[in-house]
C-alpha cells in the first residue's frame, strides 16, 4: 500500500532542545501484510536510537559542506539533525511512505539542501559517495546484512564516517565487528542516554553510537 496515511506532530525531547517531528498517527493501520517483514511499518516512528543519534549530532560541530546519506531513514530524525547543522542530506528508504515523512520533516525544519532517494539495499545502484552515512538501528535483520554491508562500502568515502546507533543489539555489534575485521575502518564508541517519556515500555534508553572512520 502506498496511499495516503494520517500523521501527527510530536515533540522529540533531546538533551538540549526539543524538535517537532511528524510521525504516523496510527501504526496498526499501516500493516499491509503481517506475515511479510518488509511490510512492518518500522519507518513510521521516531525510535530511541534515532533520537540518540540526532542528539549526538546536534551537540557536535557544524557540518557545513558535508554530504550525508541516511539509510533506512524512516521519519528522518538523524538526517534532519544533520541538516540543521548545515549538511546536505539524502534521505533514503525503500518505503515510499517513509520518504513522504522525511520530506515533510525536512520542510518543517526548513532544510534547503535535501533530497529523497527511493532505494532497496538488495538492488541498490546509487553510485554517489558521502562523507557521512547514517545507520540508525537498521542492522538487525540477518538476511539483509550482506546487502547492507555492500551498500555501506559503496556509499562511504575514504576519510568519511559511518554512524551506527542502536540499543546495544548483539547482532549490530557483531556486524560492526565484521566491518572492523576488514581493516577498512577504525572505531570510536560512545553511549547516549535517551529519555522517551511517552514510551509505554521504557522511558529511558542507553543508545550505543559507533562511529566507523573509513581509512581505506
Amino acid at each position: 500500500m502506498s496511499g495516503p496515511f494520517e500523521t501527527r506532530l510530536i515533540q522529540v525531547e533531546l538533551a538540549r532542545r526539543s524538535l517537532p517531528l511528524y510521525i504516523a498517527a496510527d501504526l496498526e493501520a499501516l500493516f499491509d501484510d503481517a506475515a511479510d517483514p518488509d511490510q512492518t511499518p518500522c519507518w513510521a516512528e521516531a525510535w530511541p536510537a534515532a533520537r540518540g543519534l540526532a542528539d549526538y549530532f546536534l551537540q557536535g560541530p557544524g557540518l557545513q559542506g558535508q554530504k550525508v546519506l541516511e539509510l533506512g531513514a524512516g521519519v528522518g530524525l538523524p538526517g534532519v539533525a544533520c541538516g540543521l547543522q548545515g549538511a546536505a542530506v539524502t534521505f533514503s528508504d525503500f518505503q515510499e511512505r517513509a520518504l513522504r515523512l522525511c520530506g515533510a520533516n525536512a520542510r518543517l525544519h526548513r532544510l534547503d539542501r535535501y533530497r529523497l532517494l527511493l532505494a532497496d539495499w538488495r538492488s541498490y545502484t546509487f553510485s554517489e559517495r558521502f562523507e557521512l552515512v547514517l545507520a540508525s538501528d537498521i542492522a538487525y535483520e540477518p538476511r539483509l546484512l550482506p546487502h547492507l554491508k555492500r551498500v555501506l562500502l559503496e556509499a562511504s568515502l575514504t576519510g568519511g564516517s559511518i554512524y551506527f546507533s542502536h540499543p546495544a543489539r548483539p547482532v549490530t555489534l557483531s556486524f560492526v565487528e565484521e566491518l572492523l575485521a576488514d581493516a577498512l575502518f577504525t572505531e570510536e564508541r560512545t553511549v547516549v542516554n535517551v529519555s522517551v517519556p511517552d514510551d509505554p515500555v521504557r522511558t529511558s534508553y542507553d543508545i550505543v553510537i559507533q562511529r566507523l572512520l573509513r581509512t581505506g
